[in-house]
């Protein structure tokens, strides 16, 4: 997970060299602080999967704090569902052995102080598609807490919906996540 961390922090940094120096910072995400999670529909029971290993940082700009920048990403096997037999099979459906991580990147963020409205990629099951959401943002300790959700489609991932009596979940697989930084 620091192995995946690190490529995905140096990626972050480099897109930015352009940047004029001292007006950007960048910031490690609160590991203890941070989750993403799924929610799954079946005709017969729903469930969530939560991940508390999220990797990731915030670019924000020096001047105003804002935020510029983001970048997350969490292994599909940190995903707990608290059911052995349904993870398991959640990782074959996702192929997380040939595609260990679910990856966001954002392309630009308007951080209105208590709203963010963010624009990016998410990467997952060796496929990137656009995402938009809004997030709200507000002090948590010394932290800046950050908390938003948004729908993927399993199918436009080429995951094949999991199915139980023969009856497959939705197609929707609703993402919810929370997490902080540290502010100064």
């Amino acid at each position: 997970m620091i192995r995946l961390f690190s490529i995905a922090v140096l990626l972050f940094l480099s897109s930015f060299s352009f940047q004029k120096a001292g007006t950007i910072k960048t910031t490690r995400l609160d590991v203890k602080k941070s989750s993403l999670t799924y929610h799954v529909s079946h005709p017969m029971h729903e469930w969530d999967g939560i991940s508390k290993e999220v990797a990731g940082a915030v670019q924000t700009d020096d001047n105003s704090g804002l935020v510029t920048k983001v970048v997350i990403s969490a292994k599909v096997s940190s995903f707990d569902s608290k059911n052995s037999n349904r993870d398991s099979h959640m990782l074959e459906v996702t192929d997380a052995i040939k595609y260990p991580s679910v990856t966001f990147v954002s392309t630009t963020v308007k951080d209105n102080g208590a709203t963010l409205d963010v624009a990016g990629k998410i990467s997952f099951h060796n496929v990137s598609r656009e995402v938009h959401f809004t997030a709200a943002a507000k002090p948590s300790g010394k932290n800046r807490q950050v908390t938003g959700n948004f729908v993927l489609l399993m199918e436009d991932f080429n995951i094949e919906r999991p199915s139980l009596m023969l009856v497959k979940t939705d197609n929707e697989m609703k993402m919810s996540f929370s997490v902080e930084y540290p502010v100064n």
